[in-house]
């Protein structure tokens, strides 16, 4: 299976107006179960800005150890770096996980749970079920960052 990393098209909006911000709210990582694949293309997925606007469209998975509205992202971090700092980063302190778990995922989706209008950020398609029984589901974030900008 092969993951797919997408960024709302609506997320460069919210950021823009202000309306969602890479540091100093709530970020959580929600998991989905809609039998893939899903992108951009998919009906309702570039417009749209809120959690329940993306659960509307994936459903959200439900399990042992599994919290409705997914965990919370842990030290988010935002900050620039590279050559004449031309390289901008939003990371993760930690690769969220969810122990003692039940359940079959998809895709999972980050967003900014404190926002109220523009929530979401970007969104995992796995490429299929992965289903973990009575173990840890972990999300590995790349060493280079959840998003990674590079001015040119």
């Amino acid at each position: 299976m092969a993951l797919t990393a997408h960024v709302f098209p609506q997320f460069a909006i919210g950021w823009n107006a202000q309306n969602i911000k890479l540091t100093g709210g709530t970020y959580k990582v929600a998991l989905g179960n809609a039998a893939g694949p899903i992108g951009l293309a998919t009906a309702g997925i570039s417009t749209a800005t809120l959690f329940t606007d993306w659960t509307a469209i994936v459903p959200e998975i439900t399990g042992t150890g599994y919290t409705a509205g997914g965990a919370t992202v842990s030290a988010p971090t935002f900050a620039a770096g590279g050559s004449n700092n031309t390289v901008a980063t939003w990371t993760s302190g930690s690769n969220p996980n969810w122990t003692t778990a039940t359940f079959t995922a998809n895709q999972a989706v980050y967003y900014e749970s404190s926002a109220s209008v523009n929530q979401l950020i970007c969104f995992w398609d796995f490429g299929g079920a992965i289903p973990v029984t009575a173990g840890t589901f972990t999300l590995s974030i790349n060493a280079a960052g959840l998003l990674t900008a590079t001015a040119s």
